[in-house]
């Protein structure tokens, strides 16, 4: 089990509580999404903040996740030592109720012991006033009725013998109760010794148990930290959602709006060379009939890698790590990079319109957005310097911009996407490195 010192905790528990105050403030201030933005512009802007309020908050989380699961750590420490601990008071407990079973005995042989000597005494004394009560006589009415010599000998030994007996049996008691009241003594003082011990122990045990208490209010804390956190996580992945949906049907619209444009251009162009022919006949000319198409769709030409001189690509379409950050998200396109990268040349992968083309605070930095008919839409990124303008047709292969870091970027690369309908796809179902 992972040890963590409780200075160093408590350290760690500040800094997050002042770290918590901070980003309470700053979600205070910052709000939910708004999604009432209706320029793609300002969509992407709010993609972008979005985006980075999310690293911001996964940086957070993941820091209060550590230190919840320090202060777990430290909390199943606590408990284990608290165990043990209360193992050690019932171990107590058991000696001295074993040490009061032992007194309880000696007390029970005490009084035993004093009951004999009671006894020995009561009958010593009967014996002492049937002497007074006889007075001088008294060996003299022992020795009445002796047979002969040997037998008056017998009952004054008989006599002596009694006193003996008396002395030595009272003698011998007090001794016993002497020795059985030192060892009442000692066991006495064991209990005494173990009680005191059992106090600090007990004392100790209150002391982890406050510990414990404390830092269990912490993780409480740190817990209910982690869920705000996770909560307003969860609403900016919802916000996210809310405005990728809306960026996709603010593309879709301009991509709406180009192909209208170009059916009225082309309608347009139409009707004149319609004229153009008719007055050629009126006159007797001959006339070559003139292509009145603004662009040639990617259907026919196909995509081609933007980058024609970096054949290179870091990150893939779809989840990544992020190492600068330390979280991950959903990266919506490919990232085509190599080293010294810095101004060169991004090409339009296929012909089509130019409907977005600048800085817009959206976090691409100076980028690219360019229509190619049929519901798709490619996207070029972090552009150091940009070639063509909103509102530009461009062939496949044109030089539209060039290889940057502007933006959200973590060095020089071409952030390409493809968009159908509004909605990022795959760009290596379009393009292929070779080509």
């Amino acid at each position: 089990m992972k040890k963590v010192k409780a200075g160093a905790v408590c350290r760690k528990i500040a800094a997050l509580i002042s770290a918590f105050a901070v980003t309470v403030a700053l979600l205070l201030s910052g709000g939910s999404a708004d999604i009432s933005a209706d320029t793609q512009s300002e969509l992407e802007a709010e993609q972008a903040r979005l985006a980075e309020e999310r690293k911001d908050i996964e940086k957070t989380l993941a820091e209060y996740e550590s230190q919840a699961d320090e202060t777990e750590e430290y909390l199943a420490e606590y408990d284990e030592k608290m165990r043990i601990q209360e193992e050690q008071i019932a171990n107590i407990d058991k000696q001295i109720e074993l040490y009061q079973l032992e007194i309880d005995e000696l007390a029970a042989q005490i009084e035993e012991k004093e009951a004999e000597i009671e006894e020995g005494i009561e009958q010593f004394k009967l014996r002492l006033r049937a002497m007074y009560i006889a007075g001088n006589d008294s060996y003299a009415s022992v020795l009445v009725g002796a047979t002969d010599f040997y037998d008056i000998l017998a009952r004054m030994e008989l006599v002596e013998r009694v006193s003996r007996h008396d002395n030595d049996m009272i003698e011998d008691l007090k001794s016993k109760i002497t020795a059985l009241n030192a060892d009442k003594e000692e066991y006495e003082g064991k209990i005494s010794t173990l009680e005191a011990k059992k106090a600090e122990e007990e004392q100790y045990y209150e002391e982890l148990r406050e510990t414990y208490n404390n830092h269990s209010e912490t993780k409480a804390m740190q817990d209910a930290m982690v869920a705000d956190y996770q909560s307003r996580f969860d609403e900016i992945v919802a916000d996210q959602a809310e405005v990728e949906e809306a960026l996709q049907e603010e593309i879709r619209r301009k991509q709406e709006e180009a192909e209208a444009r170009r059916k009225e251009e082309e309608e347009k162009k139409r009707l004149e060379e319609e004229q153009r022919k008719k007055e050629a006949e009126e006159n007797g000319e001959t006339y070559v009939e003139q292509d009145v198409s603004t662009f040639t769709s990617y259907s026919e030409t196909g995509f081609i890698w933007p980058v024609p001189t970096v054949r290179n690509m870091s990150d893939g379409y779809g989840n990544r790590y992020i190492v600068e950050d330390g979280s991950y998200d959903f990266h919506k396109g490919i990232d085509i990079t190599k080293p010294g990268c810095y101004g060169e040349p991004i090409v339009a992968s296929a012909a089509g319109e130019v409907i977005t083309a600048g800085d817009t605070g959206n976090g691409y930095g100076y980028h690219v957005v360019i229509d190619h008919g049929n519901s798709i839409a490619t996207l070029y990124g972090h552009c150091s310097s940009l070639a063509v303008s909103v509102g530009d047709v461009v062939q496949q292969g044109q030089v539209i911009g060039y290889i940057g870091a502007t933006g959200y970027a973590y060095g020089n690369h071409c952030h390409f996407e493809v968009r159908v309908n509004g909605q990022h796809t795959d760009p290596l179902q379009y393009v292929n490195i070779n080509n």
